[in-house]
């Protein structure tokens, strides 16, 4: 006979895929507001060093701000570190006014 914890392992919870999944979203929110908090207080490790999901999480996140046409300021609002936006705009080669 198996026990339950046997026939249903507990789901392993991944705050990076949590933090990734809320700046995938194309759903504003409070959630995605800390996911760029969260990132924006990640300055102290090299961008990287950062998982490439979650670069690739904040160049699409970023790269939609921009594409509603926020500026550069309005981004750093948002949550997002200087270091953070300077970065992910060389990656996708844009600027921000």
């Amino acid at each position: 006979m198996k026990t339950q914890e046997q026939e249903a392992p507990a789901a392993a919870v991944d705050p990076m895929e949590d933090l990734c999944q809320a700046l995938f979203s194309t759903e504003g929110g409070a959630k995605k507001k800390t996911a760029r908090r969260t990132v924006g207080a990640m300055t102290q490790r090299p961008w990287p060093q950062l998982p490439s999901r979650l670069r690739s999480a904040i160049r699409s996140d970023i790269g939609r701000l921009l594409d509603s046409g926020k500026a550069r300021a309005q981004i750093l609002e948002a949550g997002y570190s200087a270091g953070v936006v300077n970065q992910a705009l060389r990656d996708l080669g844009r600027t921000a006014a």
